[in-house]
Formats: C-alpha cells, sequence, structure tokens
C-alpha cells in the first residue's frame, strides 16, 4: 500500500474525536417539500404521490392517526444505537434524529415524518449524512430497516387508501 493511504488514515483517525462532537443538523423541514437529493449519501421512504423527489422506498399507509403512528416511531427509534433525538415539530409531526456510526462516530441526520392519509397516516423517512460524498450505502440500508420495524410495529396497512 501507498503512503498516502496510511496518511489518511492517519488523518481520518486524528478527527475522530472532533467528529464525535461535532455541531450537526437539528433543524425540521417538511420533507414533502424537499426539491433535489444528493442520492449518493442520502435515503428516502416516502409514500406515493407524497414527496416532489424520487423515493427509495414506498410508505404504506396506516390504520392510525398521525399522533399514534408518531409515538410508537418514537420509542422504536429510541432503541436504536448511537441514536438521538435532537428535534422536535409537533406542527410537522416530525422528529429528528442523529445517529452515529459505529466506529468512526460520523453524525447521519434522520428526519422522521407522519402525514395524513384518508383515515389513517403514513411515514416519511429521510436520511443523510453530514459529512463525505458516498455513505457505501448505510442511509438505503437504515431507512429500509427502520421502514420496515415501523410497519411491523404498527400492524397491517390500511387498505383501500
Amino acid at each position: 500500500m501507498t503512503n498516502r493511504f496510511f496518511v489518511r488514515i492517519a488523518l481520518l483517525v486524528l478527527l475522530v474525536p472532533l467528529l464525535a462532537g461535532c455541531e450537526v443538523e437539528m433543524t425540521t423541514m417538511d420533507i414533502r417539500t424537499l426539491e433535489t437529493r444528493t442520492e449518493s449519501n442520502d435515503a428516502l421512504a416516502c409514500p406515493a404521490e407524497v414527496c416532489r423527489v424520487p423515493a427509495d422506498f414506498e410508505s404504506p399507509d396506516f390504520a392510525v392517526p398521525e399522533q399514534g403512528l408518531m409515538t410508537k416511531v418514537q420509542a422504536l427509534i429510541a432503541a436504536e444505537p448511537r441514536t438521538k433525538l435532537v428535534a422536535q415539530d409537533d406542527a410537522l409531526q416530525q422528529l429528528v434524529f442523529v445517529q452515529r456510526s459505529r466506529f468512526f462516530r460520523f453524525p447521519d441526520t434522520v428526519r422522521v415524518q407522519a402525514v395524513k392519509r384518508g383515515a389513517g397516516s403514513s411515514i416519511i423517512i429521510y436520511s443523510r449524512s453530514n459529512y463525505g460524498e458516498s455513505d457505501f450505502g448505510v442511509n438505503k440500508k437504515r431507512v429500509g430497516d427502520w421502514l420496515a420495524k415501523i410497519s411491523d410495529a404498527v400492524g397491517k396497512p390500511a387498505t383501500g387508501n
């Protein structure tokens, strides 16, 4: 291996303590109005025809109101490793989490927002890396896993919406 490789690793190791305590994006935003995505370091789950940008996953509709859905989501996500609730917006029905990577403690911002769908609700999950140009599929895996956990916990999706 080249010396450049070892220099990059050494610099990364020196940055880890700084990143572990770094500021992260903690503001809420209406995910439905998101205009662009990087797609190399983010992932999105959204119900059909709700978000302006294409989603990686289609979120199902649930036969529970938005507030009930968010209560279950908050309890589920609180149990995720290295994850902290950093903001909440009751008007948007949105929670903002930061989940840090296991080894280097890189922060990813994850917004989870409930939306009304017929008599029930659905969920939007938008996860993005705060640093770097590629996340090696981490955000997409997280969004898929969280969507599956939420679907399992909430129960069968609503039909006919």
